[in-house]
C-alpha cells in the first residue's frame, strides 16, 4: 500500500530525497483487524475472538506515542487503514491528535460505514484524501464477495456525503473472480462520480495464518493480465495505441545496464514503513522477512533495524536482468509472498506479465492489418 501515490511534483521530490537519505517520510498503520464485512480476499481480517486471542487492540494514547516518534524521525504522510478503521475506538481523538503533530493523513476504508456524523467530523479538518474500496457496482455483487447485501448502497450514500463536503476521494478496485463481471460498471462508476481510480489486477497471496487460504480468491494469472490491458484500455481511451506502442518499443529496446545491487526495489524499508495493529513494524504489509515490535523498541531502533535489513536484501538476480521487467510490476513483497524468499522468482507474475505482452502485439499485429 502506497500513502504517497497522490503527490504533487515538489512532495514527490521530498519523498525522493526521503529515499536517498532513508528518512521514514510516509507510513501506514493498520489499526485494528476487525471489518464489518467480510471480503473473500481479505488478508488482514480477523474475528473478534480471533483478534483477542492473537493480540488486543492498542489504544489511542499507544498509537499517539508511536506517532509522536515516526514524526520527529521526518515522517510527513500517513495512511490509516484497517480492518475498517471508522471502527476504531477513539478514531476521532487519534485522528485530532495526530493533526497537531503535523501529519498529512489519509484514510483507507470500505465507505460503508461513513454516515452523517463521521463526514461532519472528517470535514472540520479534512484528511487528504479517503481511499474507498469498490469492490463491486451492486448490491448484488457485495452480497457474494463482501458478505454484505446493502454494501453497493451504502457506500454510494458515503460518497454523496463526502462529495457534499468537499473531501477528496479516490476509488481502490481489487479484481476478483467474483467481481470481474462488474470491471466495466465499476470503472464506469468512477467516471460518473469524477472520481480517480485504481484497479489492482494483481493480487498478493495472503501471508497470515488465519487467511493463508484466501489465495484461491485471486485471479489466474492470464485473466489477471487480460485485466490489466482492459483496465489501460479504458484509462488510455484514444490514447491506447500511443501507449501500446510506447510499451512494445520499451520492451523490445531494453538491456539491464545497472550493475545489480543489493536493497528492495521500491520505497519500502527505504522512506516507507508498515505497522501491523500488533505493533510489527515492516517494510510493508506483504514482507514478512524483518519484522520489529515498535512497542517494545521504540519507532527509531525498529525503523533503523528495518532499513538495514532492507538494504541488505538480495532480490532475484534473474528478475534483474529480465527483459520483461520493464513492463512488470514485481517486487519484493511479490517474491516473498509468491515465494517464501526475498530473492525468489514469483513465476505467477512472470506468466502475468507475458500474457500482458502477447496481448500488447495482438493489438500493434491487429492495427498494422488495418492499415495494409
Amino acid at each position: 500500500m502506497d500513502p504517497i501515490s497522490y503527490l504533487n511534483p515538489i512532495e514527490r521530490g521530498i519523498c525522493n530525497r526521503a529515499d536517498y537519505h532513508h528518512i521514514p517520510v510516509a507510513g501506514n498503520i493498520e489499526l485494528l483487524p476487525l471489518c464489518n464485512m467480510s471480503c473473500k480476499m481479505c488478508f488482514a481480517r480477523m474475528s473478534r475472538e480471533e483478534m483477542e486471542k492473537h493480540a488486543p487492540m492498542k489504544t489511542w494514547q499507544e498509537w499517539l506515542e508511536i506517532a509522536r516518534q515516526f514524526s520527529a524521525a521526518g515522517t510527513l504522510f500517513l495512511l490509516l487503514t484497517g480492518g475498517e478503521p471508522f471502527m476504531y475506538p477513539g478514531i476521532e481523538q487519534l485522528y485530532q491528535e495526530m493533526r497537531k503533530l503535523g501529519l498529512i493523513i489519509s484514510f483507507n476504508s470500505n465507505g460503508t460505514l461513513i454516515d452523517e456524523k463521521i463526514a461532519d467530523f472528517l470535514a472540520k479538518d479534512p484528511p487528504r484524501r479517503i481511499n474507498i474500496t469498490l469492490y463491486g457496482a451492486s448490491d448484488e455483487t457485495y452480497a457474494k464477495l463482501c458478505g454484505n447485501p446493502q454494501g453497493f448502497t451504502q457506500v454510494m450514500h458515503g460518497v454523496k456525503l463526502l462529495q457534499e463536503r468537499g473531501i477528496s476521494i479516490k476509488f481502490n478496485c481489487s479484481l476478483t473472480p467474483y467481481n470481474i463481471h462488474d470491471f466495466d460498471a465499476i470503472y464506469e462508476t468512477a467516471v460518473r462520480l469524477d472520481i480517480p481510480i485504481e484497479v489492482g489486477y494483481y493480487m498478493f497471496p495472503p501471508v497470515r495464518d488465519n487467511n493463508r487460504g484466501n489465495v484461491q480468491y485471486r485471479l489466474p494469472a492470464e485473466d489477471a493480465a487480460k485485466a490489466r490491458f482492459h483496465y489501460e484500455q479504458l484509462k488510455y481511451g484514444n490514447q491506447f495505441g500511443d501507449m501500446v506502442k510506447f510499451s512494445l518499443e520499451s520492451y523490445r529496446n531494453y538491456s539491464q545496464t545497472r550493475e545489480y545491487e543489493k536493497g528492495y526495489s521500491c520505497r519500502s524499508g527505504n522512506s516507507v514503513f508498515w505497522i501491523n495493529y500488533d505493533g510489527l513494524m515492516s517494510a510493508c504489509s506483504f514482507t514478512t522477512d524483518c519484522q520489529v515490535n515498535v512497542f517494545q523498541e521504540g519507532f527509531a531502533q525498529a525503523w533503523d533495524k528495518i532499513h538495514t535489513f532492507v538494504e541488505n536484501s538480495c532480490m532475484s538476480p534473474k528478475c534483474h536482468q529480465c527483459k520483461m521487467r520493464i513492463l512488470c510490476g514485481t517486487c519484493a513483497a511479490a517474491a516473498i509472498t509468491e515465494t517464501g524468499q526475498v530473492d525468489g522468482t514469483p513465476e505467477y507474475y512472470c506468466e502475468l506479465t507475458r500474457t500482458y505482452i502477447n496481448l500488447l502485439e495482438e493489438y500493434e499485429r491487429g492495427i498494422k492489418d488495418e492499415t495494409e
